[in-house]
């Protein structure tokens, strides 16, 4: 049985200059967070916002939650899918916007002028994706940025893995005019679809935060085998190295696995102590190093 609904609400006439961003939310059973990722969106700015969510068939609390919204949110539905990616592309179908952002059920636009301050940008720029930083979240530690300009990043998106946040990602609508997300994928079908423009084509980078997620979600929660062979298919399919992998990807998997190990050992708190305490001895031993 699915849901749905859809608001009279309207979105100010939009320009060249002032073009409509639609927003989408995919959830499923995120009744701890969807309220603070519904604010953070509905209180924006900007007024050309167009607010989509998919629900996958919540058995929580999650559709009353949206039910609440309703009057703000232009569409949404609650039915089941086939996956996160599936979600997505049924967003996109339901969009209108110039540009589209994902901010899903554990992340969050990190302020009221977000969108404001990211307009500008889309609409002085001939690239298809333009991103920003992303505040990560931990149960435990300090928040870590994450984000660089493209030309710090641009070899390790292209030949080993994907290094920018979803979250902090501005997508054209024209970036989805030939193909959608490849719903085979379970974690990296956003890998793929920006592999395939990416490798071709810089991104614009947006100097300024646009999200805060929390590390949880699925490529934080998955197994590192199968994440590592879901990267490989999105670079075979892109061309990347389609018979050996570079020896970067190599150890960039090396890493990912032994960290997995570790963590899998001692824990994720303990495993951040002991990075911290390696980062302080590191710093020590350079202020030592100075002195003679």
């Amino acid at each position: 049985m699915s849901e749905s609904g859809k608001t009279d609400r309207p979105i100010a006439k939009a320009t060249a200059e002032t073009p409509v961003i639609s927003v989408i939310t995919v959830v499923r059973n995120g009744e701890k967070h969807i309220e603070e990722t519904i604010q953070s969106i509905i209180e924006q700015t900007y007024p050309h916002v167009e607010y989509i969510i998919i629900d996958g068939n919540s058995t929580d609390s999650t559709v009353s939650i949206v039910k609440r919204y309703a009057d703000r949110i232009h569409y949404w539905i609650s039915e089941k899918d086939k996956g996160i990616y599936d979600a997505m592309n049924k967003g996109i179908k339901a969009s209108t916007g110039e540009w589209l952002i994902f901010i899903n059920a554990d992340d969050y636009l990190a302020g009221p002028n977000v969108i404001a301050d990211a307009v500008p940008f889309l609409v002085n720029t001939k690239s298809k994706v333009v991103y920003g930083n992303v505040s990560l979240i931990y149960e435990s530690g300090p928040e870590k940025l994450r984000g660089s300009e493209w030309k710090d990043i641009s070899f390790h998106f292209r030949n080993i893995r994907m290094n920018i946040s979803h979250q902090g990602i501005f997508h054209s609508r024209a970036l989805f005019k030939d193909r959608l997300y490849d719903p085979t994928f379970k974690i990296t079908a956003d890998y793929d679809l920006l592999l395939s423009y990416l490798k071709n084509h810089d991104p614009l980078y947006l100097p300024q935060t646009v999200a805060k997620m929390r590390a949880t979600g699925v490529s934080a929660s998955s197994s590192d085998f199968k994440l590592l062979n879901e990267i490989r298919q999105a670079q075979i399919n892109n061309g990347i190295y389609r018979s050996v992998p570079s020896i970067a990807w190599f150890k960039s998997a090396i890493t990912l696995i032994l960290n997995d190990r570790i963590i899998k050992l001692i824990g994720i708190k303990r495993k951040d102590k002991l990075k911290r305490i390696k980062a302080r001895l590191f710093k020590s031993t350079q202020s030592s190093t100075q002195l003679f």
